[in-house]
């Protein structure tokens, strides 16, 4: 997989990755599948699979991930291209990952953090010991 943007925040990165894909002609007219397949070939288009994942940094847990494949582009970075987005940001492909695999993350989060919390305890008993930190992760 190869990294083609990121965006960190305090607690997160939102990234895009590719990675190769092959070639899904069904549905393709026949003119286009010949063009698509011959420049694919020659290495002129890239055919890939698009990954938005957004992760959380202390620990690099993904919570959450949204795939889009079968792209084709000269340059995959044009993936990223934002034409025909109307004024609200809606209607690139690109785009709408991001704002799907943020969303999922969000509703994603109460349950990890719960689940972080819970090895959070675990691990002071088995230490027999208290851990000092915020307020949200202080065992309750």
């Amino acid at each position: 997989m190869t990294r083609m943007w990121s965006f960190k925040t305090a607690h997160f990165t939102v990234e895009w990755l590719i990675e190769r894909d092959t070639l899904d002609f069904g549905y393709m007219d026949p003119d286009l599948v010949n063009e698509c397949r011959a420049k694919v070939r020659t290495g002129e288009w890239k055919c890939f699979t698009s990954i938005i994942r957004v992760v959380h940094l202390a620990t690099k847990i993904v919570l959450s991930e949204s795939y889009l494949g079968n792209s084709i582009y000269a340059d995959p970075r044009e993936f990223r291209d934002h034409f025909g987005m109307n004024g609200k940001g809606y209607g690139s492909y690109f785009s709408d990952m991001v704002r799907e695999a943020i969303a999922d993350a969000r509703k994603a989060f109460p349950a990890f953090q719960k689940e972080a919390n819970a090895e959070i305890k675990r691990q002071m008993r088995a230490l027999n010991c208290a851990i000092k930190a915020p307020r949200q992760l202080q065992p309750a």
